[in-house]
């Protein structure tokens, strides 16, 4: 399991939840409610304790999840409320949280607690396997993260449970970091060439040995979505090149994988791209854009944490976890679900509130110039809405800079970012 999770066993008495934890994870990451009744009243049998033993439970929770460690919830867990207030622990500290459902059998469990010292009433057994029965049908609805539904077999043994890509990379610097691309091709090409980026036929390579990556948004709006996936794709397999999703990618994602998702905003242009290809191409393509976005991480943590490129941007306490809501926000950032008069969302300044460490540098929203600010810079110049497609060099921290060849989309600045005229490359001074 990658980072900090809350791991939440949904499953009635006798379905091996506690055995199947105690061999999955170190003693110290369980938080038992039994535990927990025998640390206020002595007894782990006594249900009388258990309203002190669960403020307890809730309590410890909260603790670890402050010093982000990963926690297993052991309770039965068959109650919504219980697990509402897990997930809402979650959700406040920005933690991932997966349940796994352990469906064993009333007979199987029966036999089991025939062998115990300590047994539990029939009619509590039968009770807990209708509430088994009905979290099981509930559960899908409840916002974790991820389900995991462990087979009788997979509950005897060692289970490795996975939620998301890796957001750590091993790569080392220098890299180049490149913003919004939307399918401005020739000024992508052109940014790589006075980044000292040499091409050799389809491919590209650097002198220095730099990785390029990018923060996303490859797809949309401009006139050549295809060719810059197609670069991005090789040099992504030549090990050259990193990618980060950004909401347009995710966007074209859905569609080629046949989901039902607005065309409008740009997607449009990219399908109609798409289409134009012979046949054989479109299809190569495609399965490689669906394995190149749907295996990227929601963001990336560099040189050894130092640095973060994301898409929208992230919050501090986010930084090192996955899950559901993170990646929203690394999507589309902080979301007001107000518009501006022209259509545009309304997004809060996540930025102003950071105070971490590592460098965060992302794009989606289109600014006039890089400005970094506490540890962050925004390098979506909006080259597609007539602004200039921007690098960061790192650990340089030096901005390259090409000009839009014309406005291919009407954009939430106008003419602010086709105006400025700084120079093709800066420093952050």
């Amino acid at each position: 399991m990658r980072g900090p999770h809350l791991v939440v066993l949904v499953g009635a008495s006798g379905a091996g939840k506690s055995t199947w934890a105690a061999r999955c994870f170190s003693p110290t990451e369980i938080v038992s409610t039994d535990r927990c009744r025998a640390l206020v009243g002595d007894r782990e049998e006594v249900q009388a304790y258990s309203k002190q033993a669960f403020e307890l439970f809730y309590f410890l929770i909260a603790k670890r999840m402050e010093l982000r460690k990963t926690i297993v919830a052991d309770s039965t867990a068959l109650d919504a409320g219980t697990r509402r207030k897990l997930l809402d622990l979650a959700h406040s500290h920005s933690y991932p949280a997966v349940a796994i459902v352990f469906p064993v059998s009333l007979d199987v469990r029966r036999k089991r607690n025939a062998r115990r010292v300590r047994q539990v009433p029939d009619v509590v057994l039968v009770s807990q396997q209708a509430a088994l029965e009905k979290a099981r049908a509930d559960i899908g609805r409840e916002g974790w993260d991820t389900t995991h539904v462990l087979r009788l077999h997979e509950a005897e043994t060692t289970v490795v449970v996975r939620l998301g890509a890796d957001v750590r990379s091993s790569v080392a610097p220098p890299y180049d970091i490149v913003g919004d691309v939307h399918g401005c091709y020739d000024e992508l090409t052109e940014l790589l060439a006075r980044l000292g980026w040499r091409r050799d036929g389809e491919s590209w390579s650097h002198p220095e040995g730099r990785t390029l990556i990018s923060l996303g948004d490859l797809a949309d709006r401009g006139p050549d979505v295809p060719a810059c996936f197609k670069l991005w794709i090789r040099l992504h397999a030549e090990g050259k090149a990193l990618f980060v999703p950004g909401n347009h990618d995710n966007k074209l994602m859905r569609y080629l994988q046949g989901r039902q998702v607005n065309t409008t905003n740009g997607l449009a242009a990219s399908i109609e791209q798409m289409d134009a290809l012979p046949q054989p191409e479109r299809s190569a393509l495609q399965a490689a854009i669906l394995q190149m976005v749907t295996e990227a991480p929601p963001y990336l943590m560099l040189d050894g944490g130092r640095l973060i490129v994301v898409h929208a941007g992230i919050k501090q306490e986010m930084i090192g976890k996955v899950s559901k809501s993170i990646q929203a926000f690394t999507l589309y950032g902080d979301v007001t679900g107000e518009k501006t008069p022209d259509g545009w969302p309304v997004r809060r300044d996540w930025a102003a509130d950071y105070r971490g460490n590592a460098y965060i540098v992302y794009g989606h929203t289109p600014v006039p110039k890089p400005v970094p600010f506490r540890k962050t810079v925004n390098i979506d110049q909006g080259c597609v809405f007539g602004g200039r497609l921007t690098a960061l060099r790192y650990p340089e921290i030096g901005f390259v800079h090409v000009r839009a060849g014309r406005t291919y989309h009407q954009g939430p600045l106008g003419s602010a970012l086709a105006a400025d005229d700084a120079d093709t490359e800066t420093n952050s001074g």
